[in-house]
């Protein structure tokens, strides 16, 4: 498994790729919860960190998917997940710079992000690997 999952030649199987994909899911939701229940907060500061953290958490989910060999039929979903996973970073940096320059931007900015094509691929990716019989977890969601 480490080296397929390091760049060996050959594809994950089923039930590792689904691994991955839970395992990533489950990192990125926890910290999107997170962010999302800070919304709530006065405190700029620890809000600007959860952002931080979310990218993060985003981005190393982006990383791992992109550095997979899917099982073939999952191939175009993965790279639609990757996609997506990489709008929702680079919506979280401008969330990040909203926060500093207008934070009544902020909102806008998040319901832009839901609503970007690469993230409504990325769902329709998600929706396609479910039909496909494989347990995508939370990004299915």
């Amino acid at each position: 498994m480490l080296l397929a999952a390091c760049g060996g030649s050959s594809r994950l199987s089923k039930s590792q790729y689904e691994q991955h994909l839970q395992n990533d899911g489950k990192a990125v939701a926890n910290t999107i919860a997170t962010l999302t229940g800070a919304q709530t907060s006065t405190d700029l500061g620890a809000i600007v960190k959860k952002v931080d953290s979310a990218s993060v958490a985003v981005k190393q989910a982006a990383d791992d998917l992109d550095s997979l060999k899917p099982p073939s039929d999952a191939e175009a979903d993965n790279a639609a997940l990757v996609t997506g996973l990489r709008a929702i970073q680079s919506g979280l940096a401008k969330l990040k710079k909203a926060l500093a320059a207008n934070p009544l931007q902020a909102a806008a900015i998040g319901r832009d992000l839901q609503q970007a094509p690469a993230v409504k691929a990325a769902e329709k990716a998600a929706a396609d690997l479910k039909k496909k019989g494989y347990k995508v977890g939370v990004l299915g969601d």
